[in-house]
């Protein structure tokens, strides 16, 4: 599928529609992090404006983000529920962006940073943070992020995560 150009994806907000396919998607690209239908609905239901799907002519969702105001600190615990949303936020958390293995090294990914970064800055806050799984730190760099200093987040990360995770940040 060398020939698909990616001018004919674009991202948009994601909608309670969208789940049932978010879901499947998720479960093929993160096998190794699997969440279940009803908590990835939880965060879309908490916060919406930091949900995105990447849809195109040849495949709609063929990617999707999920975003929200967070605390500095450890990254939140996979497969489970929030609960809520912090009232008085000082992060952005990037808890998902994931896109079609075909359509990787296409520029798509880093064409919803910038929505994300608007995002938080309406909070407002003025870090934004993400556990980079599967090999995604340099995706990530490129983007601003940097591995945290904290050895204390970095093993959070990694007991949450998996031997491969790290912490990220990025003041905005």
């Amino acid at each position: 599928m060398s020939d698909i150009s990616p001018t004919l994806y674009r991202w948009r907000p994601m909608t309670m529609a969208d789940l049932p396919a978010v879901d499947r998607l998720s479960v093929r690209i993160h096998p190794d992090f699997p969440e279940r239908p009803e908590v990835l609905a939880e965060k879309f239901r908490l916060f919406p404006r930091g949900c995105f799907v990447l849809d195109g002519a040849h495949l709609p969702t063929a990617g999707y983000c999920f975003s929200h105001p967070w605390q500095s600190g450890p990254p939140p615990e996979l497969d489970t529920p929030l609960g809520g949303l912090p009232e008085r936020p000082n992060a952005y958390f990037i808890h998902d962006l994931a896109v079609e293995a075909f359509l990787r090294r296409r520029n798509l990914a880093s064409v919803i940073v910038p929505q994300l970064v608007g995002v938080a800055h309406s909070i407002p806050v003025d870090r934004m943070t993400l556990v980079a799984v599967s090999g995604s730190e340099p995706f990530w760099t490129r983007m601003g992020f940097l591995r945290s200093a904290d050895a204390a987040l970095q093993d959070s990360a990694r007991a949450k995560y998996g031997a491969g995770a790290v912490h990220m940040e990025q003041d905005i």
